[in-house]
């Protein structure tokens, strides 16, 4: 990951709208073009292969269950299910959110290159297109349908890719 800091809430993004994984996967398919012709860039802290890496793992984590250091603070998990619909509802996360201490294991893998941050969003997103759901429980959310999982990954793409300029 790169040493200097952004501010990602002040950090210029592009908009992004997906509402299904075809969407999500026509803007891999463009960025991945634009990588190809070497006019990838990005704006916030990750790079492009950072930002898919983290994507996928926060895909994983919904499909295969979160690890057992991803408990919450009693007081974290009551602000966060409170706050639960206007995560799921499908509108882009907010930017500038950094990850705790204790979150380390939501982190993208160091240096991750594009193409294997792009192999590993897509391989989740075939299972998902394969007709597996989300139904895992969320540490901070609680219980979780397959729609709103699938809500607030697709928000979460909405942010990240759009710190990805081409």
């Amino acid at each position: 990951m790169t040493t200097n800091t952004i501010n990602t809430k002040s950090a210029p993004r592009r908009e992004l709208s997906f509402h299904c994984t075809g969407c999500l996967k026509e803007e891999l398919a463009k960025i991945e073009a634009a990588h190809r012709a070497g006019k990838l860039s990005h704006t916030g802290n990750w790079t492009a292969g950072e930002n898919l890496d983290h994507l996928a793992i926060t895909w994983e984590f919904s499909l295969n269950g979160f690890p057992p250091e991803a408990k919450m603070p009693f007081l974290i998990r009551i602000v966060a299910r409170a706050m639960k619909g206007r995560m799921t509802s499908g509108k882009t996360l907010p930017s500038g959110f950094k990850i705790p201490k204790g979150g380390a294991y939501m982190l993208p893998r160091a240096g991750c290159s594009f193409e294997d941050g792009l192999a590993r969003l897509r391989a989740v997103l075939d299972r998902l297109d394969r007709g597996q759901q989300m139904t895992t429980a969320s540490p901070a959310f609680g219980p979780m349908s397959h729609d709103e999982w699938m809500r607030l990954q697709l928000a979460h793409a909405q942010l990240h890719l759009g710190f990805i300029a081409y």
